[in-house]
């Protein structure tokens, strides 16, 4: 994904993300805000929980993890982010069904994108697939 159609999901993702929470006659902190903007703006590193807290950290200096945490989860909740695990940690990635492709030598996520996988397994089993996760040695190659 090219640096302006990122920045647009993101942007679109946020005021989304407003427009849920003041329907839903939430507070728009400027925690929450700054939580989701570093989600969204960084999803497609499928950043984990103390990655997005480190950089709120930044941004907010004094921001709570369970903030961090409960903005989360909320995120989550509102059907704008899904989380997943890897090696016990859990990452969050964009919503939509697709498959994730984990480097166990490299400690990186890449999004392989292949939605040709999840129709299959989503034709054949009649499951609602969320996400795939295929855990490969990927070498000196470079994924995606």
């Amino acid at each position: 994904m090219g640096a302006s159609v990122a920045q647009s999901w993101a942007e679109e993702q946020l005021a989304r993300f407003m427009s849920e929470a003041r329907r839903r006659g939430l507070r728009l902190t400027a925690q929450r805000l700054t939580v989701a903007k570093i989600v969204f703006e960084n999803i497609e590193r499928h950043p984990s929980f103390m990655e997005i807290l480190e950089r709120a950290k930044e941004a907010v200096p004094g921001i709570s993890a369970s903030t961090v945490y409960n903005t989360l989860q909320l995120l989550e909740e509102l059907g704008l982010v899904q989380s997943f695990s890897v090696a016990g940690v859990t990452r969050y990635d964009k919503p939509h069904p697709h498959v994730n492709l984990v480097c166990l030598d490299q400690g990186r996520v890449v999004d392989a994108g292949d939605r040709g996988l999840v129709d299959v397994i989503e034709e054949r089993l009649g499951a609602r697939v969320r996400s795939v996760v295929v855990y490969a040695v990927c070498g000196a190659s470079e994924p995606g």
